[in-house]
């Protein structure tokens, strides 16, 4: 089963997402294995493997019976995450931004797959609040998704390639708290460039990450400890 709460990134954690900064505040869900680590297992692996396959479907799957899955994570992690954060206690006390962090293909690829905007919407209506989400950044295509490439590109590239629209983002309306939302935490890049983007766009706002769930690699002392 999926924790009944967010968890925080602590110190202890911080260190499997090297370009994390010390100071960065995020949060996530569930622990996602890579599939090389699942012993031939991959999606069937844990629950966070089967929701991140399922959500990470490529909209070239669309015709296929099995897009249902997708569509099924979606409005599953819309639910949950309309109740794993107390949205109505936030609004109340500060006013926030929601933005999705993007995929790396440009949106006008047919290969775009705005999963996350779709969970971002369907979890606005069930919580029945007019939440301020912005969808204002996109990447150009530039660089493949980073579970397809060996050479994960780096904050300082991530950042060049992002573009951010400032219609969109509604820069004249500063936010206190920018609430940046992605599937899987790995090595902290895209978030990094995306706070130096949103962080430049909006100088007094917190920048905050939301994760489906963060990469877990295993201990590779785990063997010795049975000897």
């Amino acid at each position: 089963m999926m924790p009944s709460r967010l968890r925080v990134i602590d110190d202890q954690e911080r260190g499997d997402h090297h370009h994390l900064p010390a100071d960065a505040k995020c949060f996530y869900w569930g622990e996602y294995t890579p599939y090389e680590h699942t012993d031939g297992k991959r999606w069937d692996y844990s629950p966070t493997n089967q929701l991140i396959a399922n959500f990470k479907k490529s909209p070239d799957r669309r015709h296929l019976p099995e897009w249902r899955h997708k569509e099924a994570a979606i409005k599953r992690l819309a639910t949950a995450f309309s109740k794993l954060i107390n949205w109505e206690k936030l609004t109340n006390n500060a006013s926030i931004a929601i933005i999705p962090i993007p995929p790396s293909k440009s949106k006008n690829d047919p290969l775009h797959d705005d999963r996350m905007m779709q969970m971002l919407t369907q979890m606005m209506q069930l919580t029945t609040l007019a939440l301020d989400i912005r969808d204002c950044l996109a990447f150009t295509g530039h660089h493949a998704a980073s579970h397809q490439d060996a050479n994960r590109p780096t904050p300082e590239a991530l950042y060049n390639d992002l573009q951010l629209d400032q219609r969109a983002g509604k820069l004249t309306q500063q936010p206190d708290r920018v609430f940046v939302f992605d599937d899987v935490l790995t090595t902290a890049a895209h978030f990094v460039a995306v706070k130096r983007k949103l962080n430049k766009a909006f100088p007094d706002s917190e920048v905050i990450g939301f994760f489906i769930a963060r990469r877990v690699l295993p201990n590779p002392f785990d063997d010795f400890e049975a000897l």
